[in-house]
């Protein structure tokens, strides 16, 4: 399962790698988007504890924001499609990630839980389970 993620979680590493941490609460952010890249690359999923869920959120909302207003309009000029299907797929997949975790925080199904576990959809290629 764990190569199935290596894209992704190599998007999360680079964006994380990438970003300027002057300020504290981005360096937070992307120490969590590190964190939940080794726990992806590993498993296809990752837990959040509830006070890291905002921080968290906003970190994917970084991503996906990054890879569609950098990354994507080259890897559509070189025509590479399954990089396209990659970069989409982990554009989708963060802006979902970030929404799901505001979720968790803010309905009241939720209320009490101290961390959640979030597993991630299907990748791109990967092959369907029968």
């Amino acid at each position: 399962m764990s190569s199935q993620y290596a894209f992704f979680a190599g998007i999360l590493r680079f964006v994380a790698q990438k970003t300027a941490t002057d300020d504290a609460e981005i360096q937070v952010m992307m120490g969590h988007l590190a964190g939940i890249a080794d726990a992806v690359e590993k498993t296809g999923q990752f837990m959040v504890l509830r006070g890291n869920c905002e921080s968290a959120a906003r970190g994917f909302a970084g991503v996906a924001k990054f890879l569609q207003e950098r990354i994507l309009p080259e890897a559509l000029a070189d025509g590479n499609k399954g990089a396209v299907e990659q970069l989409k797929w982990s554009i989708e997949t963060s802006l979902a990630l970030a929404g799901e975790l505001v979720k968790r925080i803010a309905v009241a199904d939720y209320e009490g839980q101290e961390s959640f576990v979030f597993d991630l959809p299907r990748p791109p290629g990967a092959h369907k389970h029968h």
